[in-house]
């Protein structure tokens, strides 16, 4: 894939991207076999020529395409110009066609800088609490910086999409997403990863919570995004029990 930083654009980073055909061709097929299902006039399920799929379907095909590729390539273009982004990918200017390039121009608010506490200078957690809501409360008690608006947004939940700047449900998403980046960057700094397949054992779990298939609740996930946010979500989680875990030990040793 070939990137190329752009100007900032009011305070986001931009990206352009270019991904060879071979990158999405497989998905291409994927979605190719998933409309051979459909009840096509003339034709029994599962027996429409790819011809016939590819004339009449062709625009819907690439917009599918396209919404399945673009936030999986947009990642692999930041780890590729070693970016990380806080909040959503978005994606703008999608050029889809087959057998060509795919291109795209990703915009991304960058990570703050932020001074991280020593993990050794945390407290125990107290009996009869949450430990995990201890910790938390304490790291955005003690690490400070400004979570930018539309990311603020993209947190709140579509019941409080309309919640203003002053309410309980705007500064809830804001202490969320303050938190989840604090623990990253403690998860890097502590060298605590979350592999892949953590990521699937966990697709699993919720397919068999929600009753539904796992290949469909994989799609559902990369296609918005999703994947990565609940592998950040198990980085978050890791990182809170080695937290809890940490002070733990230090409160008994020390007694």
């Amino acid at each position: 894939m070939k990137t190329t930083r752009l100007d900032d654009d009011g305070g986001k980073k931009v990206l352009q991207a270019e991904a060879d055909w071979a990158e999405l061709a497989a998905d291409y097929d994927d979605i190719i076999s998933a409309y051979a299902q459909m009840q096509i006039p003339g034709f029994r399920p599962g027996k429409v020529p790819r011809s016939v799929i590819e004339q009449r379907l062709q625009k819907q095909i690439l917009d599918d395409l396209a919404q399945r590729v673009a936030h999986r390539l947009g990642r692999d273009a930041l780890r590729q110009a070693g970016a990380e982004p806080l909040g959503p990918l978005e994606i703008k200017d999608i050029e889809c066609a087959k057998g060509k390039p795919f291109r795209f121009t990703a915009r991304f608010w960058p990570m703050p800088d932020i001074a991280l506490p020593d993990p050794g200078s945390l407290t125990a957690p107290d009996a009869g609490t949450d430990p995990r809501d201890q910790i938390s409360h304490r790291l955005l008690e003690l690490v400070h910086f400004t979570v930018p608006d539309d990311v603020v947004r993209a947190e709140l939940g579509d019941d409080d999409r309309d919640a203003g700047r002053d309410s309980g449900a705007w500064n809830a998403a804001c202490d969320r997403v303050r938190l989840m980046i604090i623990l990253k960057r403690l998860a890097g700094q502590e060298g605590i990863e979350v592999s892949e397949a953590d990521v699937e054992r966990r697709i699993k779990e919720k397919a068999i919570e929600f009753n539904t298939d796992p290949d469909v609740l994989r799609s559902e996930l990369e296609e918005g995004g999703g994947r990565q946010r609940l592998k950040d979500m198990l980085l978050a989680e890791s990182t809170l029990d080695y937290l809890v875990e940490r002070t733990t030990l230090a409160k008994g040793e020390s007694a």
